[in-house]
């Protein structure tokens, strides 16, 4: 994960929250419609690295700590599997997974573009596989998520 704090942009993170929606939703139309939002570099550099942050978390915890290059590879099959409805593959998936794990910036690894897609359909399948509590939804969980990111900042 991120080693600098991460100070969470109130309108940057509703723009995620609504992309993610069409996300975990695997709407596409809506979901290309809301990437709009992220056009500029300011707000596509905030959305990646709080997406970041939320994908290494949800990761670790799926995985019960942080994950190993074989957890990693399998939750990229996974999510290229279950998000079949986006053009992302398990390469893909699995670049991005080890970017977050590790810290290591998705620029240093991803194309500006891809990053952006790859960050939001990761990090929604990520937040849709990961088992909850009866009547807890993903968007419950997000919010305990980037309390936490906002804690640790």
């Amino acid at each position: 994960m991120a080693e600098v704090p991460l100070k969470i942009d109130e309108r940057v993170e509703q723009l995620v929250r609504d992309t993610l929606h069409w996300a975990v939703k695997r709407q596409p139309v809506e979901f290309d419609e809301a990437l709009k939002a992220f056009s500029d570099g300011s707000t596509r550099q905030s959305a990646l690295e709080l997406l970041a942050a939320i994908a290494a978390l949800v990761s670790a915890d799926i995985c019960q700590g942080r994950p190993t290059p074989e957890q990693v590879r399998q939750l990229a099959e996974e999510v290229a599997e279950a998000e079949a409805w986006s053009s992302a593959t398990s390469p893909e998936v699995e670049v991005f997974l080890k970017s977050v794990v590790t810290g290591r910036p998705l620029s240093d690894v991803l194309p500006a573009g891809s990053a952006v897609v790859l960050a939001f359909v990761v990090t929604a399948s990520l937040l849709s596989l990961r088992p909850k509590s009866e009547g807890e939804w993903w968007f419950n969980y997000l919010d305990n998520l980037e309390a936490a990111i906002e804690a640790a900042g």
